[in-house]
């Protein structure tokens, strides 16, 4: 598995990869705390922590627009050197399971998405501190609604990964990808919020008194049911698939 990780990420050595790195936390903070600070009276209440509230804003505009707008550009990236070239013909006909190729690439994206998150907690508290944001900062707080994010976003890893393995064009995922992220605002704040992929990011993300989610249980129960289920759909639909 690690030889196929190393491989992975050589393939993705020219993808330019940075750029989405930094454009995508830099857009999603840069939102947020514009709309934090044209908003702070009505935001910020007696015995708020300013931190979380500008944390809630993140949620709110990195969670359903960029945050799966980026799973869905990094999952059609890890594939898109095996749709040039017949490059899935010369991948399956080598000597490894094929399971191991699809771990391989959802690890690859789950390491992007870390990483995106990363450099989004960076900023986050980066621009916090120039703007002067008060108080104390909640840092294992906000690395706990980071990692729940995270984990939030694997079965729409999953999900868009299937869809970029079986796409024979960049541009599929990508365009799936935008058309669900759409009403996921809208989607949110209802009840069907929960199940929906495009959501769960900023529902994780969001401090509870700010979400939406009418039960922990259940939502934690539907993100790992979904990692479940796609995992097994993904990597039984990869292993029946033949190197034309």
């Amino acid at each position: 598995m690690q030889n196929i990780l190393y491989v992975e990420q050589l393939k993705l050595k020219r993808s330019k990869l940075w750029l989405l790195y930094l454009i995508g936390p830099l857009l999603g903070v840069f939102l947020a705390y514009i709309n934090f600070f044209k908003n702070y009276d009505l935001f910020m209440q007696p015995g708020d922590n300013a931190w979380i509230e500008a944390w809630t804003q993140v949620a709110l505009f990195m969670g359903p627009f960029v945050l799966p707008i980026l799973v869905g550009i990094y999952a059609a990236l890890v594939c898109r050197s095996e749709h040039v070239g017949g490059g899935w013909k010369q991948l399956l006909a080598l000597p490894i399971k094929h399971s191991d190729i699809f771990l391989g690439k959802f690890l690859t994206v789950v390491k992007m998405i870390v990483i995106t998150m990363l450099i989004l907690l960076i900023f986050f508290i980066g621009f916090g501190y120039v703007k002067g944001v008060e108080g104390n900062l909640p840092v294992m707080t906000i690395f706990v609604f980071m990692i729940k994010g995270i984990i939030a976003c694997l079965p729409l890893i999953l999900l868009q990964l299937i869809i970029s393995i079986r796409a024979r064009t960049f541009g599929i995922p990508l365009a799936v990808s935008i058309i669900f992220t759409l009403p996921a605002i809208i989607v949110a704040s209802t009840p069907l919020g929960q199940f929906y992929p495009w959501t769960q990011p900023m529902l994780a993300m969001s401090p509870e008194d700010e979400s939406p989610i009418q039960s922990y249980f259940l939502f934690y129960t539907l993100v790992i049911g979904s990692i479940v289920v796609l995992l097994i759909y993904g990597l039984r639909s990869f292993a029946k698939r033949d190197a034309s």
